[in-house]
C-alpha cells in the first residue's frame, strides 16, 4: 500500500472507512430495529471489551514495531554521515594531498548515496552497484595509506576501524528497505478491525446519532492508527521516508570546508 500516494491512503482509512461503518450501521439499525432495545448489551459489552483489548494490544503493537524501525533506520542513517566524517577526521597524520583524496572519496560516496542510492531504495533495491564500486575504490585507498611513522600506522588503524563502521551502517540501512510489518499481521489487523467495529455496531443504543457517533469515532481512531501504521512501514518507500539529510549535511560541509 506504501505505492499509493499518502494523501490517498489517510483518505481511505481516515475517511472511507468511517463512512461505509456509519452507512452499515444505519443499515443494522433499519434492518433490525429491535437491536436498539439494548437486551444483548449484557453479553455483547462482555465479547466487545475482550476483542476491543485484543484489537488494542495488537494495533499498538504494530504501530510500536513500525515507529522502532523507522527511528532505528532514521539513527542507523545519522551513524553513516558520523563515520564518513571520521574517515576524513582521522587523516589529519597523513600529507595534504592524502587527506584531499580520502576528502574526495568522502564527498564521492556521500554524493553517490544521495543521488543513487536512495531512488534505489525508495523503488525497493537494497542498494546500488555505483555505491559498491565506490566502497571498493575507497578500500583501495586505504590500504594505499602510508605508514612509515608509528602515528601513522595508529591512524592507519583507525581508517580501517572507521570504515567497517561506515561498511556496517550501510548495510544496516540497507536491511531496512525490506523490513515491515509481516502480510499476516495486516490481515490480523483487517479482520480484528472488522470485528471489532462490527461488535460496536451491534451495540444496543436508543438514539441513532450517538450511535453514529460512536461508530464513526472508533472507526475514526482505528483508521488514524492504521494510516500511521501502513506510512511509516517501509522507511525508505512511500511518502513518509527516512531522508538522507545527514550525507548531505555531509556534503555541504566538505564542499565549503577550506
Amino acid at each position: 500500500m506504501t505505492a499509493l500516494p499518502v494523501w490517498l491512503v489517510g483518505i481511505l482509512f481516515v475517511i472511507v472507512l468511517p463512512g461505509l461503518a456509519i452507512g452499515a450501521q444505519l443499515a443494522i439499525r433499519r434492518r433490525w430495529p429491535v437491536l436498539a432495545d439494548g437486551g444483548h448489551n449484557d453479553v455483547a459489552g462482555f465479547i466487545i471489551a475482550v476483542v476491543g483489548v485484543l484489537y488494542a494490544v495488537l494495533l499498538a503493537f504494530v504501530v510500536i514495531v513500525s515507529w522502532e524501525n523507522f527511528s532505528q533506520a532514521e539513527s542507523t542513517v545519522g551513524q553513516e554521515a558520523s563515520a564518513l566524517r571520521s574517515i576524513y577526521r582521522e587523516s589529519q597524520a597523513f600529507p595534504p594531498d592524502v587527506r584531499e583524496h580520502i576528502r574526495a572519496d568522502v564527498l564521492r560516496y556521500a554524493s553517490t548515496a544521495v543521488e543513487v542510492e536512495w531512488p534505489a531504495m525508495a523503488d525497493g533495491q537494497p542498494g546500488s552497484p555505483e555505491v559498491y564500486q565506490v566502497l571498493d575504490d575507497m578500500s583501495q585507498s586505504l590500504v594505499q595509506l602510508p605508514a612509515t611513522t608509528p602515528i601513522q600506522q595508529e591512524y592507519v588503524g583507525a581508517e580501517a576501524d572507521r570504515f567497517n563502521q561506515l561498511v556496517g551502517f550501510r548495510s544496516q540501512r540497507l536491511d531496512y528497505v525490506e523490513k515491515g510489518v509481516p502480510g499476516v499481521l495486516w490481515i490480523a489487523l483487517g479482520v480484528g478491525a472488522v470485528v471489532t467495529i462490527g461488535f460496536a455496531m451491534i451495540f444496543g443504543l436508543r438514539s441513532t446519532t450517538l450511535h453514529v457517533l460512536m461508530t464513526a469515532s472508533l472507526s475514526a481512531v482505528i483508521g488514524v492508527l492504521l494510516f500511521v501504521s501502513v506510512a511509516i512501514d517501509h522507511p525508505f518507500e512511500g511518502a513518509v521516508v527516512v531522508g538522507p539529510a545527514p550525507l548531505e549535511r555531509v556534503i555541504n560541509d566538505f564542499h565549503n570546508a577550506p
